[in-house]
């Protein structure tokens, strides 16, 4: 083994979930290492899924496009994570682009020889178990929040343009004209007032009849927040 194998060798023996010397010499004899400059697209959302990578050295960023078009950052990886398995079993699209943050090294798979690998290497069988286990419940909580800051933004707007530049002022909010104004659902709306109330954006919260919503906006706190929620989505 040559001293660049061992180098890549010390920088996998540090993954959480270790591969062994054997495992790691498979992976070189399969894999293609490749140097990753920054700010390079290593996968983009929507393209056929036909390589499998793990990243050796470096960072980068995971983004996904959401529903009105806008490409968010939803995570941040680095050294010992897989990129593109979940596409192998699943056959589909990539989920997700894959950013570069930094100057990265990548070991690249086709997408049969990883699954070549799997038998021949158990330690990376139980990485790949890993991973796909973690990136389900990452994608799920980062979705969640990303859809219920949403929909803070929009039901926070529409309360700015009702209160009509009034500083900390009385706002009603019919449930059911809100609903036709946003296409927010009632739940959402609900979920959302609750978020500004919790965060003492707005106070004195109640239903008064039926779906009606009254409550006191605080309208300057509300509106940088507002400035920072939309930085941010």
């Amino acid at each position: 083994m040559s001293q660049a194998d061992y180098n890549l060798y010390e920088q996998i023996d540090s993954f959480s979930t270790r591969l062994t010397m054997n495992t790691m010499s498979f992976l070189m004899k399969n894999g293609e290492v490749v140097k990753v400059p920054e700010g390079t697209t290593l996968v983009a959302e929507g393209e056929d899924s036909e390589h499998v990578y793990i990243i050796i050295e470096g960072d980068a960023d995971v983004r996904k496009t959401d529903d009105l078009g806008n490409q968010l950052n939803i995570a941040s990886i680095g050294a010992g994570h897989m990129l593109g398995e979940m596409g192998v079993f699943l056959n589909h699209r990539r989920s997700a682009t894959i950013v570069s943050k930094t100057a990265m090294t990548v070991v690249k798979f086709t997408n049969k020889n990883f699954v070549n690998a799997l038998p021949k290497a158990p330690d990376l069988t139980l990485k790949l178990l890993k991973s796909l286990a973690d990136k389900v419940d990452l994608i799920n909580s980062r979705l969640a929040d990303m859809a219920i800051s949403n929909t803070v933004l929009i039901l926070g707007i529409y309360i700015m343009e009702k209160a009509g530049g009034r500083e900390n002022c009385e706002v009603s909010l019919d449930g059911a004209q809100v609903l036709k104004d946003t296409k927010l659902d009632q739940r959402k709306i609900t979920a959302a007032l609750r978020s500004l109330h919790k965060r003492n954006l707005i106070t004195k919260l109640s239903l008064a009849s039926g779906s009606t919503f009254v409550f006191e906006a605080k309208m300057s706190p509300l509106k940088n927040f507002l400035k920072r929620l939309g930085s941010t989505s």
